[in-house]
């Protein structure tokens, strides 16, 4: 009788077993706020847990919510902004809330050193960029402030920095790890930034999201995917180097190394913020405050209970 070794016959077994597919939404397209996905996929993290990853590359008009309910049968997980989140429970989307990758929005406004711009105060008479979706967050931060909407001009935009340098804007939303980090790189010290979170609101970002029905179907497989993505996480803010290797290969054109470096280093306080670990349990009264400020910019009605929405144990 052949005899095979204990080594060998776990291997033989595992490769006979076939992986679980975990189908993952990004919200944008590839960067450096999905580093501990990619470094999972890239170490082989997700593979020692019997699962296989596949990242859906960002389309404008996506609709992930309808393709995550149309097959409950395929596991699947979207990643969402804190305040994008809250604004989809309120039109009826029944989100629940797995992990957030990152502890804080590194959302804010950019502008340079010269325009003096340090909060909402002083967007009064200034010309002000916004993304689509977003202008209730900027009117309330102008409200909060005292400003009328009268006294600044909002102007819907994009990412383009060159408008900001040329000085067609006074101040443009943007996030500190992508925009403000090619800001930098183009004006170096004139660069200024204040966050979301300066302004008032501190808010989640990169929430890992499902549906009630696949956690019903499919919750051991999820506890397994964020386990491998917590680890995935703290080896990608570890080693800088290989992390930057496993962004710009899916990055077209790839863009510049010291660029994603600075990324890597705005990523990190928001990734494990606090002193808490990657993916770290989520605080019930954040929560609370985020919906208290989302009932106040009139997107939201009703808050709810957070044990409501979030899958898992939750901090004070």
């Amino acid at each position: 009788m052949a005899r095979f070794s204990l080594p060998l016959l776990i291997f033989t077994l595992a490769a006979t077993v076939r992986a679980e597919t975990v189908v993952v939404y990004p919200d944008w397209f590839a960067g450096a706020q999905f580093s501990g996905l990619y470094v999972a996929i890239d170490r082989g993290l997700y593979r020692e847990r019997g699962l296989e990853v596949q990242l859906v590359p960002f389309a404008f008009g996506q609709k992930t919510a309808a393709l995550i309910e149309a097959e409950p049968e395929r596991c699947a997980v979207a990643a969402i902004e804190g305040y994008i989140f809250l604004q989809a429970r309120a039109k009826g989307t029944p989100w629940i809330v797995l992990a957030s990758m990152l502890r804080e929005s590194p959302a804010g406004y950019l502008s340079l050193a010269p325009t003096g711009i340090r909060g909402a105060a002083d967007f009064r008479g200034r010309r002000i960029g916004v993304h689509r979706h977003a202008d209730p967050l900027y009117r309330w931060f102008l409200s909060r402030a005292g400003v009328k909407e009268s006294e600044a001009t909002l102007v819907f935009t994009g990412d383009d920095l060159d408008g900001l340098v040329r000085g067609d804007l006074h101040a443009l939303q943007g996030y500190s790890i992508e925009e403000y980090v090619r800001l930098q790189a183009r004006v170096g010290d004139a660069a200024r930034f204040v966050s979301f979170r300066d302004l008032g609101f501190d808010s989640y970002s990169e929430l890992l999201v499902t549906s009630p029905a696949q956690i019903a179907r499919h919750e051991s497989t999820l506890l397994r995917f964020l386990a491998a993505t917590r680890e995935g996480w703290r080896l990608a803010l570890a080693d800088s180097d290989a992390t930057v290797a496993s962004i710009r290969t899916r990055m077209d054109p790839a863009p510049d190394p010291r660029l994603l470096q600075a990324s890597l280093k705005a990523l990190e306080p928001l990734v494990s913020s606090g002193g808490a670990g990657p993916l770290a349990p989520l605080s019930r009264s954040k929560w609370i405050r985020m919906q208290e400020v989302g009932r106040e910019m009139g997107f939201l009605e009703k808050p709810e209970a957070p044990e409501s929405f979030v899958h898992g144990p939750l901090q004070p």
